[in-house]
């Protein structure tokens, strides 16, 4: 038995040589299919390149060389060497970007059809290559895993946004952008030039546009991010946008066209496809400071929430527009031009007498369908000169063009993509939860997770859904340091989303490989902000046949360990221990949080389930739901979920009207507590309701009020609160409930479930 034990020993020793260590695949936007091998590719100045391309890559081929200068420290010869890395040509998918990449001991073979394909095949290498690399550290030797990867990307719109307008980003800044970009495979930029606050982009016909429009004095948004650099130097403005001017300092900058024209060329050989946005009608003040007379009222001010747009019924109007809209199409030549057409302040075309003339020579109803004039008119001056136009959802409001491409940015407003793909409309959902990066809330699981279109969404229109976009606004946001803390590492969620399967993407394996990537972006440089917080985020399973209700616990952290009860006491680490979904029966109030180093961790969840004697149960609705936000429609009041902390989640269900259900309990029960829990955020119009009063009756017809509970949160009160309405039922007979809260602000009522028991 002795000489048997050394003999395996010596066994297992020589396997562990001859096997070399598996290498994590730590891929960012995970591909569609991704097989591992055995063994590995060695490479090194020995290793040769050789290419099948048909001489239509020589682009892709030149950037790959430069990424094998930077790796390995040399370029690759095209002469015999000791291993191979081919680059073919195929015959053209169906999909341009498709790419297929082979890695084995002795050969790698990366094909394609098109030149994207192949760009999208290397970034992957580059990925697999050391992150020392970026910053110049060159290795003799690097060992490639053994792989199959065959590849796509889900959606054909992958963009990142970003607004030099509020705040001015160099040159350097946007080309350093767009490598970013192509890293992880998002092919487009979104360049918001103009707004009420600069005007960006060179404009020969109007020089004044950037003379004067491109500087400002300190405004608002300027002065606070002046006060918060006192405690976050990223908050202050960047000298070298600032220039003195007889001892004021002014701030700003723009664009040359020749600076714009080198800037999308290097975007091109990158594969990002730069959409240049001149905002209009509203968010004209930049340059209707310059030229008063192209507003109705002849000057550039503010009005109750925008500034003063343009007027949609002067000629003058339109030449200028199409001047400038003709230049822009002369440096950028994407197929797409983003004219905006949100947040119109229409007060002006209201008061204005040529205006309401022009309405009712052309039988229009409502100043909206003067914004769709306007829109379709620049929109037919973009199409007839090969461009197809990109619009915020705002334009929808007067009807629209089914040729517009429509971006869907209010998430508070529901069914907007549905309308827009019902109406022809192809859909880039951009909505600003979670999508605006450049709000502090904005949190990596939900870029990664959150649901983007409404349950109701016509599943035969999934084609309409042309891609995905994030966006960075820039208010208080002036410098490069704090941009990329805003974008980074969220760009990462949002890449992996807008490429990866359905099948492909998944959030514990997302949250590992994102990890791995964090030193590559050190090496570049990038500024980025990572705290992923402990706080936990609970989803509900109501499974109706056992009666019970699953609860699966998510987290920001990798592999967290997590201990919760389930009798509202808080966790220890003798508690239960979270191995995955886990029911419970009746009521429970779970409380679990993340331990780390056996000590409990802030924030703690606490989260109250029901399953209770309604759930399943009809509901009469005597004033329906808003349309926007029907949840699940008339099953949500009693369908056992119970809603998060954003009211748009699915599962709140909004009303403009009073609360005024019936709840048929389909036979006579005995009825011992009721509870109901509402939201209030005051900021977006969301309040309590006065109070909420539940009647019983054993016909439907009779009802006897017997529990009302008074509200107690001010509409004053600013801070998103959720309060129970909860109360006694006294044990009585009944089969119909009614429950009855007023609307008295005149705003949103937002409530998730009625438990009974």
């Amino acid at each position: 038995m002795k000489h048997l034990s050394i003999f395996a020993i010596i066994l297992f020793l020589l396997a562990s040589c001859s096997a070399p260590e598996q290498v994590e695949i730590s891929l960012v936007p995970y591909p569609a299919h991704l097989e591992r091998g055995n063994g590995q590719f060695t490479l090194n100045a020995n290793t040769q390149l050789l290419i099948q391309d048909q001489g239509e890559f020589s682009e892709e081929i030149s950037f790959f060389q430069s990424m094998m200068q930077q790796a390995i420290g040399q370029k690759l010869s095209e002469t015999a060497g000791e291993n191979i890395i081919e680059i073919r040509k195929t015959e053209a998918p169906e999909n341009p970007e498709s790419y297929q990449l082979s890695i084995k001991a002795d050969k790698i073979i990366l094909q394609a059809g098109n030149a994207e394909g192949v760009f999208y095949g290397m970034i992957s290498l580059r990925q697999l290559l050391p992150e020392s690399m970026e910053s110049g550290e060159v290795s003799e030797e690097i060992n490639l895993p053994a792989l199959e990867i065959k590849d796509q990307p889900e959606y054909e719109w992958r963009a990142m946004h970003l607004d030099v307008s509020r705040h001015f980003f160099s040159m350097d800044y946007l080309r350093r952008y767009v490598d970013l970009l192509s890293l992880y495979k998002l092919n487009k930029l979104h360049l918001h030039l103009t707004d009420d606050q600069g005007w960006r982009i060179e404009i020969k016909e109007y020089p004044e546009l950037t003379e004067l429009g491109g500087w400002r004095t300190f405004n608002s948004q300027d002065s606070i991010c002046i006060d918060k650099s006192k405690e976050d130097p990223r908050f202050a403005l960047e000298p070298k946008h600032i220039e003195m001017r007889d001892g004021t300092p002014y701030y700003g900058g723009f664009y040359t066209q020749d600076e714009l024209r080198e800037f999308v060329s290097y975007a091109q050989s990158k594969h990002v496809e730069i959409i240049p946005e001149i905002d209009m009608p509203g968010h004209m003040m930049a340059a209707i400071a310059i030229y008063p007379e192209l507003a109705c009222n002849g000057e550039a001010a503010w009005g109750d929430l925008f500034s003063t747009p343009l007027c949609p019924v002067n000629e003058e109007v339109y030449t200028f527009v199409e001047n400038v809209l003709t230049e822009v199409m002369d440096i950028f030549p994407s197929k797409y031009i983003h004219i905006g057409a949100d947040e119109v302040e229409k007060k002006t075309w209201e008061e204005s007498a040529e205006a309401q003339k022009f309405m009712k020579e052309n039988e229009m109803q409502s100043v909206d369908e003067l914004q769709s004039y306007f829109v379709n008119r620049v929109s037919n001056f973009l199409q007839e000169n090969g461009k197809e136009v990109v619009v915020w959802d705002d334009a929808m409001a007067g009807g629209i063009d089914p040729n517009l491409k429509v971006m869907y940015w209010r998430n508070w407003v529901g069914a907007v993509p549905d309308k827009a793909a019902l109406n022809g409309n192809e859909v880039i959902l951009a909505p600003g939860d979670p999508f605006y990066f450049s709000t502090p809330n904005s949190k990596l699981f939900d870029i990664y997770n959150k649901p983007l279109l409404g349950s109701k969404f016509p599943e035969e229109l999934r084609y309409k859904i042309k891609g995905l976009q994030a966006c960075l606004w820039t208010e208080t946001i002036p410098s490069e340091a704090l941009a990329d803390a805003m974008l980074f590492p969220n760009v990462l969620a949002l890449a992996e989303r807008a490429w990866s399967t359905d099948s492909a993407q998944d959030w514990n394996s997302f949250k590992t490989r994102l990890k791995n990537q964090l030193p590559r972006l050190d090496q570049l440089g990038v500024k980025y902000e990572y705290n992923p917080t402990t706080k936990l985020i609970p989803f509900m399973h109501v499974d109706t046949d056992e009666q019970q209700i699953g609860i699966t616990l998510e987290s920001e952290i990798s592999q967290p360990t997590i201990y919760y009860t389930t009798d509202g006491s808080q966790p220890t680490s003798e508690s239960n221990l979270y191995e995955g979904e886990f029911y419970v029966k009746g009521s429970a109030t779970i409380v679990a949080a993340v331990f780390q180093d056996g000590k409990i961790t802030e924030p703690i969840l606490t989260k109250q389930v029901d399953y209770h004697q309604a759930i399943g149960k009809p509901v009469q609705y005597q004033k329906s739901w808003n349309k926007s936000y029907p949840a699940g429609d008339a099953g949500s009041m009693t369908d056992g979920y119970r809603g998060g902390e954003s009211y748009n989640d699915g599962i709140w269900q909004g009303f403009t009207s009073d609360f005024d259900v019936t709840i048929d309990m389909e036979k006579e029960t005995t009825l011992n507590s009721f509870s109901a829990t509402f939201m209030q955020a005051a900021g977006p119009g969301v309040f309590m309701p006065d109070y909420l009063e539940v009647s019983i009756s054993a016909d439907g017809e009779n009802f006897e009020p017997i529990l009302r509970i008074e509200n107690d949160i001010p509409a004053s009160e600013k801070k998103k609160v959720f309060k129970d309405f909860t109360g006694s039922l006294e044990g009585k007979q009944g089969r119909y409930i009614k429950v009855f809260a007023p609307n008295v602000q005149k705003g949103f009522l937002f409530v998730d479930e009625l438990v009974i028991n």
